[in-house]
């Protein structure tokens, strides 16, 4: 199951997401023993394959001293204790991580409210749930053009799940209904085509409008 939008997405319009909104119950994975060459980041104490760290995660670095060294769009999984990652934004042309040793690490992550989004995106377009119990992603010819609503959509959640518990609520409450009016404004003139016949030309047009988007 494929989501419409990743972690490192959401770091690419909101670049302090993961220092300050961490999700309670959403970290993949932490250490204290990270060391850096090149793209590569290593953990002999951590298990990245079997915590299910994907492309599209994000790593956060920290040096022992506390300094952030911002955070990393994971690659790939190399190894269970090893992982590639490179700058946000730099997946098609990487650079080299910061070298060092003794990193803090973590790994958290917001693939449930992306993963929501993804539901309420395919609802709208009329494709939740087909005769076979299955949804209809696969007629999407170009699940790309749906990101950035799903951006703007998980982004909204994020900051209203905060915006009641924390001290700075009223702020993290104006960043949502922003996210909120940026994800209706782009429902409006989204154009979703979808491939019945499977080869690999539209077929039909669906343009979901806006919704507003309820949290379960």
């Amino acid at each position: 199951m494929a989501r419409f939008s990743t972690d490192a997405d959401l770091v690419t319009w909101e670049p302090t997401l993961m220092a300050e909104l961490a999700a309670p119950g959403q970290r993949l994975c932490s250490g204290s023993d990270g060391a850096t060459s090149g793209l590569s980041l290593t953990s002999v104490t951590s298990h990245f394959g079997d915590a299910g760290i994907e492309p599209g995660h994000v790593v956060r670095l920290v040096t022992a001293e506390g300094d952030d060294a911002g955070c990393h769009r994971v690659l790939s999984v190399a190894s269970q204790t090893e992982l590639l990652a490179t700058q946000i934004g730099r997946a098609d042309d990487p650079v080299d991580l910061p070298s060092g040793a003794a990193w803090r690490f973590t790994i958290d992550t917001f693939d449930p409210q992306a993963e929501e989004v993804r539901f309420e995106l395919l609802a709208r377009l009329g494709l939740a749930v087909d005769e076979d119990g299955g949804d209809g992603e696969a007629l999407v010819l170009e699940p790309r053009v749906l990101r950035r609503a799903s951006v703007f959509a998980c982004l909204a959640m994020i900051f209203e799940g905060a915006s009641g518990s924390a001290p700075e609520g009223r702020n993290l409450a104006a960043k949502a209904a922003l996210y909120r009016r940026l994800y209706d404004k782009e429902l409006s003139t989204l154009r979703v085509r979808l491939d019945r016949d499977g080869d690999g030309r539209g077929d039909d047009l669906r343009a979901p409008g806006s919704i507003r988007l309820q949290r379960g």
